[in-house]
């Protein structure tokens, strides 16, 4: 038997060729999915990406107008683009300079929520609908300060699963595809 030397970088450079399709979809419409509720009132999701090995999940979420979230903290990164409406922190604004400018996501803004951070965000008159990228659970807090839920990728996807809600949405928990190495 022939061994094969994979210390070498020329061998991970060679193209093992394309996985196999399968019997999933690459593309669908998020129209096709029905929207599952959230995790407080005036709130709704669909889950877009899940993933139960790293715990990255992405989802549409849509927040009906002038709605005041609850303090959560964010256990990791979370990226937002928002397509529709917008949402704030505090006022509303922040002082740079000794000069306070307006701070409001509108539609096609973009920030990262950074891990560790405590925050309670407000939807705007119009409400939002925005794509949001969770590297990590969040964590929300009831009004006394006490941890109510740590909402990660599995409770995204057994939420969206008992709402019937999953059945396009790319799920990643090595039950797909190849588990080894090739």
């Amino acid at each position: 038997m022939t061994s094969v030397d994979t210390r070498n970088p020329l061998f991970w450079m060679t193209s093992p060729g394309n996985t196999p399709k399968g019997e999933r979809r690459d593309f669908y419409r998020p129209e096709e999915t029905g929207w599952t509720d959230w995790l407080m009132p005036g709130t709704r999701y669909k889950l877009l990406y899940c993933n139960l090995v790293s715990g990255a999940f992405s989802i549409l979420l849509q927040v009906d107008p002038n709605i005041e979230a609850t303090s959560h903290w964010h256990v990791g990164n979370l990226q937002v683009y928002i397509l529709e409406g917008g949402f704030h922190y505090y006022d509303g604004t922040v002082t740079i300079d000794g000069k306070t400018i307006e701070d409001k996501g509108t539609p096609h803004s973009f920030t990262v929520e950074t891990a560790g951070t405590v925050h309670q965000p407000f939807s705007t008159e119009t409400g939002c609908l925005m794509l949001a990228v969770f590297d990590g659970p969040i964590g929300g807090y009831t009004d006394d300060g006490t941890l109510a839920v740590m909402a990660d990728a599995r409770l995204h996807y057994y939420m969206a699963r008992d709402n019937d809600a999953v059945h396009n949405t790319q799920l990643v928990d090595y039950s797909y595809g190849s588990t080894e190495l090739q």
